[in-house]
């Protein structure tokens, strides 16, 4: 029996200790995180653990017992390869495990045991940036002291990752397994945006295209393809061969062919066709050839300024067609009103180009139009502004204060309707003044007016009224007032009937008065001056009416006009193009060898039109020069740019132009728009719709692009297939829109599903820009074609295609090897152990 006088289980001294170890470890440990394991699903006969979860992650103390380094084995080499073999041990506080883990972790479905640390739990080591496995929990060393056990001794082994997942929201712990595991990889098709790239320029002397005369054989790699150089000071070509192992070879077997060469860059500067030479690729016997050289006007390459994304295949290239060059044209303004004001567009002059291929003398108003082009004005800018008023009145003494005059100072513009027109009311003032008594009546002469008052139409009443504690008079004074019968202003005021202004009525002094009454006068009745104003078809103020010229003004009013309404775009100009389609014969008179061509009607002759025989132009006695020119235009005369060469005066038909290239020759305003404060921008359509350069030129040829996409649906390159011929203005190029609807990206460690398949996987990582997503833990296979969508980031991409399992490892030399193998064993045509 225990002596009962010795407490070996005393209460106060295990919490004494339990405090202490507490305390050392608080002050001598580290911070660990402890990651408890939830066994989602186990094998129930075996009880193999099939599928286990890490989500949670809660931080304690503990003590670093490995103080001299991690334990174990280190690194070695076993029969599986190089393994890392670390050990740690820790300790942690017993009573803070149970306080503070174990109610955290107690109600969590899949958790086994809540109470004490767990073998397969987890531990994340800060120092290390690792994760490491418990294989064993010793929680009774030291043994029972004062009958109680104070810590657990965890020992740990560097962690091995079997597509476990682990989402604790802890990143620098959840990212320990990004780069490791199993990891599938999806090509994902991106974001649909489209794709732009643009010509370089154009320049003569390039190749035209490569044709393929023997498409060789045995190729396993793309060979090298090598254009002879350009002269000295030209560009040379670049090309690649295009590749392909779907023709069966004589052996019966499919093999690498060339089955096109395309251009990278056509070059520029060659004379005679260059020679090509095909080399490498493990294979022979390719051979192709330049068709030809583009003398005029082939495409130099394409720039891709930006590749898109989206693209499931190829997207179609369009390369402009050659159209020559466009007409220009300027605009001119009509003077406005007021300096700074806005103005219409009252004519276009049509520019005269520069001299280029086939129109060494200039393209006024362009060329090879087949139709009329569209025009096109810019519109005006700025916003639209109050046209101002400025107002006058007449003499006041001639007229009473009548407003006479309105002058604009501004005439506004945007104007869509007639603005309403608002003149200040000329103001009421009444006379006023004040009246004596002489006796107990009122004393006519003394009245004395502090104001006359003005805008009296008729005379006003006169109130002598008494306040207050006067006494009230035994007879009512009754005074008459008299008016300038122009300005309106009270000139006197009667108490007798006697004065002319008052006979008749019954003006008296009144009697029994005791003070002076006071004396009032009735409102006078001023007029409002009206006015209504009229706009042109540009939107501004051109005129102002006066309705009514008002009455009692004795300053000039202001006068104030509404805000427009209308936009810039409502007041652009409006103008159709007209054009010459045939060429013009017309007989006029050369002199020998000469410069001039008289009597001679020049309307529709343009500076740089043609000049030949209208017959006979092709013929031996023909005797203008090639590329004549009109130089100069004058009264029943033109001059060209060549002499003549017939050896007496010759009175022949001459042809002007070419028949069937349209060329502008003005433009009909059928609106001048308005609100313009510099002379607008004229654009003239140059594009195909409108051009039949390449119908009517022999030898005009539109260029042809192939686009080139990366597995992640992104454009490229656009090589070339035909460098065109004789454009004259650098084209444009367009390239089809993608057409996926892919959204959004994809977040680490969310699900991922198959909406097709129903598969699932664990997101590794997501490149946006090669559009590649890995994952892990895939529990089937995804379909090609179907739509991956993200169950945290709502992302949705289509699936363009996958790559296998394939194990990450530090030390993996599975890919290596399987590598240096495939070159070793050639499975490429034959089984070498043996058929099938």
């Amino acid at each position: 029996m225990l002596n009962p006088y010795f407490l070996n289980n005393s209460k106060q001294e295990q919490n004494l200790i339990q405090s202490l170890v507490n305390e050392q470890l608080q002050m001598y440990g580290i911070e660990i995180y402890y990651i408890p394991r939830r066994y989602v699903k186990k094998n129930t006969v075996i009880r193999e653990v099939i599928q286990s979860e890490f989500d949670n992650a809660y931080p304690i103390e503990a003590y670093l017992d490995s103080y001299e380094g991690y334990g174990g084995q280190g690194t070695i080499l076993s029969k599986f390869g190089i393994e890392e073999q670390d050990d740690l041990t820790l300790v942690v506080s017993r009573e803070r495990y149970e306080n503070y883990i174990t109610p955290l972790i107690k109600d969590i479905p899949n958790i086994e045991l809540a109470t004490r640390p767990k073998e397969g739990d987890l531990i994340y080591f800060p120092l290390g940036d690792r994760l490491f496995e418990i294989n064993y929990v010793e929680h009774e060393q030291p043994f029972y002291q004062l009958q109680k056990n104070y810590v657990y001794t965890l020992k740990c082994q560097l962690y091995r990752y079997e597509d476990e997942v682990l989402d604790t929201g802890v990143e620098t712990i959840d990212d320990e397994i990004e780069k490791i595991g199993y990891i599938q990889k999806l090509q994902l098709i991106g974001v649909a945006t489209p794709s732009t790239a643009s010509v370089i320029g154009i320049c003569s002397g390039a190749v035209s295209s490569i044709n393929v005369t023997n498409m060789g054989g045995g190729y396993s790699s793309e060979p090298i393809v090598a254009i002879s150089s350009a002269p000295t000071g030209g560009i040379d070509a670049k090309a690649f061969a295009v590749l392909t192992n779907d023709y069966i070879g004589c052996d019966g077997t499919k093999g690498g062919t060339i089955t096109a060469v395309h251009l990278i860059n056509p070059g520029c500067g060659y004379t005679v066709k260059p020679t090509i030479t095909i080399t490498g690729g493990g294979g022979g016997g390719a051979i192709a050839e330049v068709v030809g050289i583009e003398t005029i006007g082939g495409i130099k390459p394409i720039n891709i300024t930006s590749g898109g994304s989206g693209y499931v295949g190829a997207p179609t290239v369009g390369i402009s067609t050659p159209v020559h060059v466009g007409a220009a044209a300027t605009a001119t303004l009509d003077i406005p009103l007021n300096v700074g004001a806005g103005a219409s567009v009252i004519d276009t002059t049509i520019s005269v180009g520069v001299a280029t291929y086939l129109f060494p003398g200039g393209t006024t108003g362009g060329v090879f139009y087949k139709t009329a082009p569209t025009v096109t004005f810019s519109p005006p800018t700025g916003t639209g502004n109050n046209a101002t008023v400025t107002a006058t009145i007449q003499d006041i003494a001639i007229s009473g204060g009548r407003v006479n005059s309105l002058t604009i100072t501004d005439e506004g513009k945007f104007y869509t309707s007639t603005p309403t027109v608002t003149i200040a009311h000329p103001g009421v003032s009444i006379a006023t003044a004040t009246i004596g008594i002489a006796g107990s009546s009122i004393n006519p002469s003394s009245i004395a007016f502090s104001t006359t008052g003005r805008a009296y139409t008729s005379s006003p009443t006169v109130a002598i009224t008494t306040s207050g504690t006067m006494d009230a008079p035994t007879v009512v004074a009754v005074g008459i007032a008299t008016i300038h019968p122009i300005t309106g202003v009270v000139t006197a005021v009667s108490f007798n009937n006697d004065d002319v202004w008052a006979v008749g009525t019954s003006a008296t002094i009144g009697a029994g008065y005791t003070v002076a009454p006071s004396i009032s006068f009735g409102s006078p009745s001023p007029v409002q001056a009206t006015a209504t104003a009229t706009i042109s078809i540009g939107g501004s103020v051109t005129s102002l009416a006066i309705g009514n010229s008002g009455f009692g003004y004795i300053s000039a009013p202001t006068v104030t006009i509404s805000a427009p309404a209308g936009v810039t775009t409502q007041f652009t100009a409006i103008g159709i193009a007209t054009i010459r389609f045939n060429s013009i014969s017309t007989t006029g008179t050369l002199s020998t060898t000469s410069t001039s061509i008289t009597g001679i009607s020049t309307a529709g002759i343009i500076v740089g039109d043609r000049v030949r025989l209208s017959v006979g132009h092709d013929s031996l006695y023909n005797f203008i020069p090639g590329g004549t020119f009109i130089s100069g235009i004058g009264a029943g005369s033109v001059t060209i740019s060549q002499a003549s060469t017939n050896v007496g005066i010759a009175t022949s038909v001459f042809e002007f132009g070419i028949d069937q290239c349209g060329i502008v020759t003005g433009i009909n305003l059928t609106y001048g728009g308005g609100g313009y404060l510099s002379p607008p921008t004229v654009t003239i359509s140059n594009d195909s719709r409108f051009k039949n350069y390449v119908d009517i030129q022999p030898g005009v040829a539109t260029a042809i692009g192939v686009a080139n996409t990366s597995a992640a649906g992104v454009v490229t390159s656009v090589t070339i297939t035909n460098s065109g011929s004789q454009y004259v203005l650098t084209p444009t190029i367009t390239i089809s829109e993608p057409v996926s609807t892919s959204t959004g990206s994809f977040i680490f460690n969310e699900v991922v599903t198959g909406a097709t398949s129903g598969t699932t996987a664990r997101v590794k990582s997501y490149d946006a820009a090669n559009n590649v997503l890995e994952v892990s833990i895939v529990d089937g296979t995804f379909t090609p074609g179907e739509t991956i969508v993200g169950s945290e980031s709502g992302a949705r991409h289509s699936m363009k295609s996958q790559d296998k399992f394939d194990t990450v490892d530090p030390f993996a030399d599975n890919d290596t090897i399987e590598l240096i193998a495939d070159d070793i064993i050639d499975f490429s045509k034959i089984n070498p152990f043996g058929m099938p």
